[in-house]
């Protein structure tokens, strides 16, 4: 596909300016080859091809990858414009089949618990050639790896604040105490909780900061025992090895066969708030839909789940 220039001028050709896009915005040759599934010299081939065809310096390389001239800063906005019109035109005109390729997606492990297999069904239903690349990790690393742009879209805890991001709000889940039956009360003042463990997300995550934040003052200080893995939080409760800080939703199994019960906890934890979030660039429209799916799907969860 070809971009006309006006006043008659050679055309510019599309797949040039994705290559540009992904080069301007991860700023390196080779991780817009590796993204595209192509080669570096292809890559360096399309942004020379470029540069002649508008008879402008584009791309300056330097000791940390490639920087932006001030024309290629002009043509970047206008190229991110023309490919997310684009996109947007295949998805009004075209059928489900139109959108393929793939998405690198971000998600936090509480969206894995709960409502990710139904959005994960509702992408494959409603765009099945599109491939979802997916990576669990904390909301901290996610976040960084967004703005790295080496991945398109997250799933994370709380809105992501640049000005290169856009977030769109998808569930709320209370966080809440559990712990295994046998355990010695049902209920706890903040001073019956000294000297006594808690168990909750990892140290890097706000959920810890937040358990940290509420038990501060209480001596002796509670220890507070911390995982990345979920599932592991909730077999150490199951355990009896402390109370858990976590929401009820990833542990639904559990309350339900009794393994696990709510506690009377005398601390105020904050709901933990999701959004999703991608960056401006070339794939912005894909995220953007793929984004409306997750609000859909969590809010149909969050109808569901008392």
């Amino acid at each position: 596909m070809a971009v006309l220039l006006p006043d008659g001028d050679s055309p510019l050709d599309f797949r040039s300016l994705e290559v540009f896009v992904w080069v301007a915005n991860l700023g390196s040759f080779r991780g817009a080859a590796a993204r595209l599934n192509t080669t570096q010299p292809a890559v360096s081939q399309r942004i020379a091809q470029l540069e002649r065809d508008l008879g402008v310096r584009l791309l300056e390389r330097s000791r940390t990858g490639v920087v932006l001239t001030e024309r290629g800063r002009v043509l970047l906005g206008g190229a991110e414009r023309v490919l997310g019109s684009v996109a947007a035109l295949r998805e009004e005109v075209g059928d489900s089949d139109a959108t393929r390729g793939s998405l690198r997606l971000g998600v936090a492990e509480t969206i894995v618990h709960t409502w990710l297999p139904r959005f994960l069904e509702r992408v494959a239903r409603s765009y099945p050639a599109l491939a979802i690349e997916i990576e669990v990790d904390v909301t901290p690393s996610l976040t960084e790896r967004l703005l790295a742009r080496q991945i398109d879209l997250a799933f994370v805890l709380g809105e992501v604040t640049h000005s290169d991001v856009r977030n769109l709000p998808l569930c709320r889940f209370p966080v809440a105490f559990l712990a295994a039956p046998g355990f010695a009360r049902r209920s706890y003042r903040r001073a019956d909780l000294a000297d006594r463990t808690l168990i909750t997300f990892s140290r890097p995550t706000r959920p810890y900061a937040d358990l940290t934040a509420a038990i501060a003052g209480i001596e002796p200080r509670p220890r507070i025992h911390a995982s990345a893995s979920l599932a592991t939080v909730i077999r150490m409760a199951v355990d009896g090895l402390g109370i858990a800080a976590v929401p009820t939703s990833i542990a639904a199994r559990e309350i339900t066969d009794g393994s696990l019960a709510p506690v009377e906890v005398e601390l105020e934890m904050p709901d933990l708030v999701f959004v999703a979030s991608w960056p401006s660039g070339p794939t912005p429209f894909l995220a953007e839909t793929v984004a409306a799916v997750a609000a859909e799907v969590a809010a149909g969860w969050g109808r569901r789940t008392p």
